[in-house]
């Protein structure tokens, strides 16, 4: 049975531990992991939202980097966070890199504007990331990075973060 989030602090608090748990033994990049979706989640808190997508936002990498799964995560929190969870993450059976950004894109605008605004917080957080330690970021990411901004715009998304 799915447990509810109750209380803000509890909900991003057993996003962490559930974070912490799943990345445990995970080799990641430099900007990846836990701090990279403690950052995504405080550019959603910052530009006011809830703590349903601030969780979210942590656990929009879970499934690509970790061994836990979608059924996982909605074990703990849900069908309602799985759900965006699911549409957050890629398809690791389309082996194109274009391909599989495509159909990201399309999986995102297709789940809605609270969607697609996790996704921008998710572009923001690995720039700043890029930024800070002046780590190139490849021709063929920013391509995608924009292709969502330009989709991100056209679906009506939260006009702070496509500005930043």
């Amino acid at each position: 049975m799915a447990t509810a989030i109750t209380k803000p602090l509890e909900g991003r608090a057993q996003a962490i531990a559930f974070l912490i748990d799943a990345y445990e033994g995970v080799k990641t990049a430099a900007g990846k992991g836990l701090p990279h979706a403690q950052a995504v989640a405080d550019i959603l808190r910052d530009a006011g939202y809830d703590q349903r997508v601030q969780v979210v936002g942590l656990l929009h990498d879970v499934v690509e980097d970790t061994p836990r799964s979608i059924d996982d995560v909605r074990e703990v929190f849900g069908e309602t966070i799985a759900a965006m969870v699911q549409a957050l993450t890629e398809d690791d059976s389309i082996r194109s890199y274009a391909q599989r950004k495509q159909a990201l894109r399309a999986h995102v605008i297709g789940a809605g504007t609270t969607v697609i605004d996790i996704a921008m917080a998710d572009k923001i957080a690995s720039l700043q990331h890029a930024r800070i330690t002046a780590t190139r970021v490849r021709r063929r990411k920013l391509a995608h990075y924009d292709a969502t901004l330009q989709l991100a715009v056209t679906a009506g998304a939260n006009e702070a973060l496509c500005r930043r």
